[in-house]
């Protein structure tokens, strides 16, 4: 399993989540015009290696037509991922090895006009084992 097949794979089987937008998650950019809500995913620049380990960052969008909607979203992405006040995940996610995960930052509240949608970023931050990712 990639980093980013872990990402999606912990998105989608987080029920808070998945109770909200379903199986509307996709890796990459969203094609316009899906179903909202939903959630995109995609890695950021940021990836870097020492002593055995990897850190790689990750924008989480939270899409809704609702802004009110794309927060709560962010937030339950927030709480996913924070390490910061130690209920960020670690540990095993589908054989692949988490040392820690944190959120690195928020972009707010971005209201996008081209389709009249809310966005609602969360940046992520996982690091794991470079052995762990295949």
């Amino acid at each position: 399993m990639t980093a980013d097949q872990m990402v999606g794979y912990a998105l989608l089987n987080t029920s808070a989540l998945t109770a909200i937008v379903s199986t509307r998650i996709y890796h990459g950019m969203r094609t316009m015009g899906t179903a909202l809500p939903a959630l995109n995913f995609y890695q950021l620049g940021q990836r870097t290696r020492a002593n055995g380990m990897e850190r790689t960052g990750w924008s989480v969008c939270s899409r809704s037509t609702k802004a009110a909607q794309a927060l709560q979203l962010a937030e339950l992405v927030y709480d996913m991922f924070d390490g910061t006040s130690g209920n960020g995940m670690s540990g095993d996610v589908n054989n692949f090895a988490i040392i820690s995960t944190s959120v690195i930052g928020t972009g707010g509240l971005i209201f996008e006009d081209e389709e009249s949608v809310y966005n609602a970023p969360v940046d992520i931050q996982v690091v794991y084992p470079v052995a762990t990712a295949t």
